[in-house]
């Protein structure tokens, strides 16, 4: 029979160090803590690839930002690159011009010879074969002046004076008729392209001064 003085609530258990004495309470407790602890772990366990999921989409966001940033570069450069190019290609075309321009207007002396050789061996009755070989040279001259852009402003006796086009050597006082009027032509005019190489050289007519009386 049980002693009834013995605790209901006590457990004795041996271990190989001695007798040691545990109540059911601390019992419950070890039991209840055993049983909850693997709650813990899968509660942990189910967050890891939540996380591990929202540091993939993390990742690809930052590589697809990453990426608009080298197009949006890339793009950039391009435009860049491609305005150098347009404005280097302006400037070169620019140097050949200017080198054109200047080497046509100094080969203006030379057709101006011509000019002046045809019209004197016109005049006094020279050679024929002479006078072919001038006319055929200066018309070769003027054949390749005019594929570098060379144009001539053809200016005739009768034309409008225009100070824009028209340098006035001389003047001539005229009694009646039109005025400021172009009466010769010492010199022809050209332009090279939109740029005026050089006026034409004349003689123009103006009114002639009248005395009132």
């Amino acid at each position: 029979m049980a002693d009834p003085r013995r605790k209901a609530g006590t457990v004795k258990r041996r271990s190989s160090g001695g007798r040691r004495t545990v109540s059911a309470d601390e019992e419950a407790v070890k039991i209840e803590i055993s049983s909850e602890e693997p709650e813990a772990v899968s509660g942990e366990q189910a967050a890891e690839p939540e996380q591990s999921a929202e540091a993939e989409q993390n990742g690809e966001a930052e590589k697809s930002e990453e990426k608009d940033e080298l197009l949006e570069r890339y793009q950039r450069l391009a435009a860049e690159f491609d305005n150098y190019r347009k404005r280097q290609a302006r400037d070169f075309n620019r140097l050949i011009d200017q080198g054109r321009k200047k080497l046509v207007s100094e080969l203006l002396v030379v057709l101006d010879n011509f000019d002046r050789a045809r019209t004197t061996a016109q005049g006094d009755h020279s050679d024929k074969e002479i006078v072919d070989g001038i006319m055929q040279t200066s018309d070769q001259l003027v054949s390749i002046l005019r594929k570098e852009g060379l144009e001539e402003i053809v200016t005739e006796p009768g034309d409008a004076f225009d100070p824009n086009l028209h340098e006035a050597m001389f003047a001539e006082d005229l009694e009646e008729g039109e005025t400021d009027i172009v009466l010769e032509v010492y010199q022809k005019a050209y332009r090279f392209g939109q740029d005026l190489l050089r006026p034409a050289r004349v003689k123009v007519g103006r009114a002639a001064a009248r005395n009132g009386g």
